[in-house]
């Protein structure tokens, strides 16, 4: 029987062959030696082969490849100090590295630059960290549903490790020129529609500032019996389920009624323009009525002053239309006295009886919107 080459023995010798096949010790000797090519150390082989991720070295090479400034470097070269950048990085839901590790680019670095930019204008440190925490859960989302996306649709049954490590690093080298585009253009159009919907009245030109809380609609919708069907159906169909009520939800926000978010079994909408914000609510109720993957879905409106902090908002109208819904039947939208006034002629509203409702010191009137059924 022939020597192994050095090579080979040296991976034998740490244990990166144990335990495979003769198919699969062929793939890895083959994905191992390309690793040893890159520059991929053995002990960092040994580390991707303990914790299952070899297969993901190649695409990690992919986005490190670039990387040739320690974030003390970048620190150093931006004028940003370690303690707002401790905090950025945290805000951002970002690992601080170790001071050795080349993480940055040089358009990482410009990055950084443009932060300390920012700050220089006069923003305070906690304005910019709030937009860090936005960036970073947007981005978190972004770069898991590309990732995820595009491994489901190139990942194939019986794949070794060589084939799926180099088919993802090939297909990332070549999404990389879009991702730019991809990621941007959408928050572009979306500050532009942010910027032809917001009104800056004289009050606010005058006095320099915008209002605290602003008159929005607010509404919530929820699938009815979602903790039963959660307890008697598997993870993937609970997650065909979540994933289906943010398609819907997402369908029926249209400008200017937007989603602000997902709380597990429900979504929450809100919009200045209220007569919309009834339009969008009804129609998510009904699609999702419609819908042989969901379960029914039920909502409450109410309207007021709301603050805007952070992407969410906060305020009575905010909590009185969360306690509404808790009121609706299944397949039903129920709102307000304030939202009936404010939503005109064109939807039609049926009395309830007064309901006294938790966390709210009087009864409140709701009505039921006709013509869903």
């Amino acid at each position: 029987m022939d020597e192994p080459d050095p090579q080979t023995a040296a991976f034998e010798a740490e244990g990166l062959l144990d335990g495979l096949d003769a198919a699969e010790r062929e793939a890895r000797l083959d994905l191992l030696r390309q690793l040893a090519e890159a520059g991929v150390s053995i002990e960092a082989m040994k580390r991707a082969v303990a914790e299952d991720r070899l297969a993901m070295v190649p695409i990690e090479l992919v986005f490190t490849r670039e990387c040739k400034y320690t974030l003390p470097q970048a620190m150093e070269q931006s004028g940003l100090s370690e303690g707002f950048v401790r905090r950025d990085l945290l805000a951002l839901g970002l690992p601080y590295p170790a001071d050795d590790e080349l993480l940055y680019t040089d358009e990482d670095l410009e990055s950084f630059k443009a932060v300390r930019q920012v700050l220089d204008t006069g923003l305070p440190e906690e304005r910019m960290l709030e937009l860090a925490r936005i960036a970073g859960r947007s981005a978190a989302q972004s770069a898991e549903a590309i990732l995820l996306t595009f491994v489901r649709q190139f990942l194939h049954a019986g794949d070794t490790e060589r084939d799926v490590g180099l088919r993802l690093a090939n297909l990332a080298q070549a999404l990389m020129p879009s991702l730019g585009p991809l990621l941007e253009t959408p928050t572009r159009l979306h500050m532009r529609q942010v910027v032809r919907r917001e009104v800056i009245g004289r009050t606010e030109r005058m006095e320099g500032v915008l209002p605290g809380s602003r008159e929005v609609g607010v509404s919530f919708a929820d699938l009815v019996s979602f903790t039963s069907l959660s307890e008697s159906r598997s993870v993937e169909a609970i997650g065909e389920v979540t994933e289906r009520l943010e398609l819907r939800a997402s369908e029926a926000a249209e400008p200017p009624v937007r989603l602000i978010k997902l709380i597990g079994d429900a979504a929450m909408l809100v919009s200045s323009d209220v007569p919309a914000l009834v339009h969008a609510t009804a129609t998510l109720v009904r699609e999702v009525g419609d819908d042989d993957v969901l379960p029914a879905m039920r909502a409450g409106i109410a309207a007021g002053p709301a603050l805007n902090r952070g992407g969410d908002w906060y305020g009575s109208s905010v909590n009185l239309a969360s306690r509404v819904t808790g009121a609706a039947d299944p397949g039903a939208v129920v709102a307000t006295r304030k939202v009936v006034d404010v939503a005109g002629s064109g939807h039609e509203w049926t009395s309830l009886p007064p309901r006294q409702l938790k966390g709210i010191g009087r009864a409140v009137e709701i009505f039921q919107l006709a013509g869903l059924h």
